[in-house]
């Protein structure tokens, strides 16, 4: 069993300085600025009625769609980043997931435009509502995260480097499973698109798996440290997911308003547990 873990561990490792290489992420971002411009010129063929008929639902409808594409593409590479913060630390795992849904309603936003552009109908005001209730939910909670950041503080969740050390190494597992997760759903979802089947929705479906690896990494933390106040933190931050979860899936206004809530709970228990960890009787 040991050796097995250990020899996961270093795949996983290998795996994580592919990720964090400049090369890759300069690559990633050619990538994307590809995918934007090939897209466009695809829109814009569609366009102009230089693609035959059964080639057509594989093109993008408008011009903008090629923007959610991109975007798509964005928050993709984002989801790899939360894969592999996972093995980090919690917290930080917490913010980036913050940090996508905020990138999700910007996408909406621009998605809500675009069908507003082909439109062009301003007696339904709806989509503009909708557009800028996503674009300000989106700053509202970009804002929230930058005051998360200023009150972590990243401490080990136990004084034995030897159990830290096991610790990390199960997070690492954890990730790498995630990893390997993530991968099957988008190989996936692409057949399914290539099928002319309706795809799932990838976020959604990925946050509900991470709330269930959430609650692992709580009950896996209790081997290393029972203190009441690092179970709370650890225990509110998986209630965070949930509320993200259900933000994603949530009718329009109401998802801003979960999203805003999450950011407000992480930011809150993030504070005070912060703030105030020290002078817990149990923390050991």
């Amino acid at each position: 069993m040991e050796r097995s873990i250990q020899f996961i561990v270093r795949f996983y490792n290998r795996v994580h300085q592919v990720w964090e290489n400049q090369k890759t992420h300069s690559r990633l971002a050619t990538l994307l600025v590809l995918s934007f411009l090939i897209s466009l010129g695809m829109s814009l063929f569609l366009y102009l009625g230089l693609v035959p008929e059964n080639l057509e639902y594989l093109f993008p409808k408008n011009i903008f769609q090629s923007i959610q594409i991109s975007f798509s593409l964005l928050l993709l590479i984002e989801v790899v980043g939360l894969v592999f913060t996972l093995s980090n630390s919690v917290s930080s795992s917490l913010v980036k997931q913050l940090e996508i849904l905020s990138l999700i309603l910007l996408r909406s936003a621009f998605k809500q435009f675009g069908e507003f552009y082909e439109q062009n109908n301003w007696a339904d005001f709806e989509p503009v509502i909708s557009m800028l209730s996503d674009a300000f939910g989106a700053m509202a909670i970009f804002i929230i995260i930058l005051l998360i950041n200023k009150t972590l503080k990243h401490t080990p969740i136990t004084d034995d480097p030897e159990s830290q050390t096991r610790f990390i190494m199960f997070k690492k597992v954890t990730s790498l499973i995630l990893f390997m997760v993530f991968l099957t759903s988008g190989i996936y979802d692409i057949i399914l698109y290539l099928q002319h089947s309706q795809a799932f929705d990838f976020f959604k479906n990925f946050y509900t798996i991470l709330i269930f690896a959430d609650i692992f990494l709580v009950l896996l933390s209790l081997r290393y440290n029972y203190s009441y106040i690092v179970v709370f933190r650890n225990s509110a931050f998986a209630v965070a997911t949930i509320i993200i979860r259900m933000a994603l899936s949530a009718p329009i206004y109401y998802n801003i308003g979960l999203g805003i809530l999450a950011s407000l709970f992480v930011l809150g228990v993030s504070f005070f547990y912060t703030k105030y960890r020290h002078c817990s009787s149990d923390v050991h």
